[in-house]
Formats: structure tokens, sequence, C-alpha cells
């Protein structure tokens, strides 16, 4: 795939909408050593629908996760996910690189519902002979004023942003670093957080389709808070299954129930979409889906998933094929953490000058 990767040592910034996850990196031979790695929750309305809501809170969480990484003033990615994105996929004319650029503004016009004027408009080649004279190009259009909130919260942290990715691009990213698939298998992986899943598909090696669903783990906290009349604290440790909220087996078993109905309307959400690039792709089956995400874990995610798509589920590692020093780290610990990770690891892969 090696859509938007690099090798320079950036710190990899993920700011969710429930915590903070900072990773950094070092180059060693042909691998990576993991150096930093911390999280940091946040308040449920600290950033809203992809939209930062509370800038003091989040930056003094962002600036409590460097200091606890060791981390002073550096260059860093960021992501960005949700409606401030257009992603598409277009079939045009073969081109140089150069000529792309300089044409791409008035091609993403015709696809993009916000004033063209209002966006950052990136491409990348995937297939330069498609066939027919065509080639395939991915497009991205985010909006200015999204992706200056994200920069303007890391560069008040004391970080320098250099580089804007997309979240399923850098979980992507993290995936293709991690794990090695044949050239003739079709995968889906899915960032699942707390209150958006970030669907990509990889096919022949290269990004076939994405989407962003307007749903995560937030949905069954809120579930959980309604029914049981509990604080959004006391909701989110029933939700996790932490041994001393679970009091009673009562509670146990109605909490899964609860997660099973979520869940399912969650995956129904997933199966549209995948579906959908199915009908629309030359693909007839997808081997295998992957998961990440801070939501990932929920078992309850995973047995829906195998049950309404009949496909193996599996959980991804992003520290796989990461070297960890286990005197610096608690290797128990971060791997318990591991799937909330992704996004940040995939970040972390970035280089200093790429585009969004």
């Amino acid at each position: 795939m090696g859509l938007f990767r690099g090798r320079n040592n950036l710190v990899g910034i993920d700011i969710g909408s429930s915590a903070i996850k900072l990773v950094r990196l070092r180059p060693v031979g042909d691998a990576w050593e993991l150096v930093a790695f911390s999280l940091g929750h946040l308040p449920p309305d600290a950033i809203v629908e992809g939209r930062i809501m509370n800038f003091a809170v989040v930056i003094e969480r962002l600036r409590d996760v460097m200091r606890e990484s060791g981390l002073k003033q550096s260059q860093c990615a960021i992501a960005i996910s949700g409606s401030s994105l257009i992603i598409k996929r277009l079939a045009l004319p073969e081109m140089t690189k150069a000529e792309l650029d300089e044409s791409i503004m008035w091609e993403a016009e015709q696809y993009i519902p916000f004033d063209i004027n209002d966006v950052n408009v990136d491409s990348q080649i995937l297939n330069p002979r498609a066939g027919q004279g065509q080639m395939d190009v991915l497009m991205v259009a985010a909006k200015k004023d999204v992706v200056n909130e994200y920069m303007s919260v890391a560069a008040e942290a004391g970080l320098k942003p250099v580089v804007v990715d997309v979240s399923i691009f850098a979980a992507l990213n993290m995936f293709e670093a991690n794990y090695s698939l044949p050239p003739d298998q079709t995968v889906a992986l899915l960032n699942v957080g707390a209150n958006s899943i970030n669907v990509g598909v990889i096919s022949g090696g290269n990004v076939a389709f994405t989407r962003d669903l307007s749903v995560g783990g937030a949905k069954l906290t809120a579930e959980i808070q309604r029914d049981f009349n509990v604080s959004y604290e006391e909701a989110e440790a029933f939700k996790t299954g932490a041994e001393s909220s679970l009091s009673s087996s009562t509670i146990a078993r109605e909490v899964n129930r609860i997660a099973d109905r979520v869940c399912e309307s969650m995956v129904l959400e997933v199966q549209r979409s995948l579906d959908f690039y199915l009908a629309t792709s030359v693909q007839s089956d997808i081997q295998r889906i992957y998961l990440t995400g801070g939501t990932a874990q929920l078992p309850a995610l995973i047995r829906a998933l195998e049950r309404r798509m009949e496909i193996q589920v599996e959980l991804v590692n992003p520290f796989r094929n990461i070297s960890v020093d286990p005197r610096r780290f608690d290797i128990d610990l971060l791997q318990r953490a591991a799937s909330v990770a992704g996004v940040a690891v995939g970040l972390a892969l970035r280089r200093a000058g790429d585009a969004i």
C-alpha cells in the first residue's frame, strides 16, 4: 500500500473524542523501536462530532501526556476524521503527479459540498495505468477550520504539527507496518472509537474503499447510563467490565444484553458499508476483518461482526513488529492498551513534509 507513509522521527498525536494517545518511534535499521507511549482520557463533551468544544481541557490533557512521556517541544503528526472530510477514489486521464497537483482543485470541486476555498485538498496516485488511458487517484479534502483547530491545540501544547493525516489512513499505515497480506487478498480494517468507526478496505495492496460512520462505543455508554441511571464514569466502568463495578451476575448479564443490542446496530452500519463496496467493485468477498481502536476490544462487537458478516475477525496489535524494551515499558499493560494506539502508531510512521 505505502500510502502517505514515511520513516521520519515524528511524534504521533491521536486526539480522539474520548482520549489523547501519544506514540514516538525510533528507526533501528529496517525496523522500529518504541520510545514513548502515553494515554490521557478526555471528558465526554471536550470533542463532539470531531469538533473541539473545550480547547482548554484538550490542551491541558495533551500537555499531561507529553509530561508523562518525557516529551518537550517536538514536531508531530496529527489526524482528523468525520464529516469534515471528503475521500474519493477517482478515475482520471493518465498524467504526471505535477499535472495532477495543478488540476486536482478543479477535479475536487465537482465532489465537495463545501466552498473549495474552505478546504485543503491532496491526492495520491494509486495506479498510474489502470487501463484505457486512465489512472486511479485517491483524493482527500478537509475543511480548513477543522484542520486549524487540531493544529492550534497541538501548537498551544508546545508541539509543532508538520503533518495532518486522516485517521483511517494512519490506521492502515500502522496495519501495513505490522501485517503482511497476499497481493490477491482483500481485507477490511475497522478503527472503532467512541463516536465513530473508520472503515478501510485494502485490496491488491491499495486502499480500495473508506468510509466514516457516526457511531461508536459512546452509544453503549449512553445506553448503560440510561438503563442503570448511573454517571458517565460508572457507565464506562460497567462497559469495560471493571471487576469492582459489576457487583452481581444480574448486572453483568444486563450489561452484556445491552452490549449485544448496541453492537448489533453498529455492525449493521458496517455491513451496509462493506456491502456497498462489494456491490460497486470487482471483488466478490472480503477474507478477514481486522479491528483497532478503543472500542475494538468489546467481546460483543467481535461476536456481532463474526455472526453477521460470517468472516473471521482479528484484533490488531499495533506493536506487533515494533521492538519494545521490557525495562522501559510494562509489556502486559502495553498489550492491554494496544487497541487504542493504532492511529497514533500510524502517525508516528509519517515523515515531515507530507501533505494531508
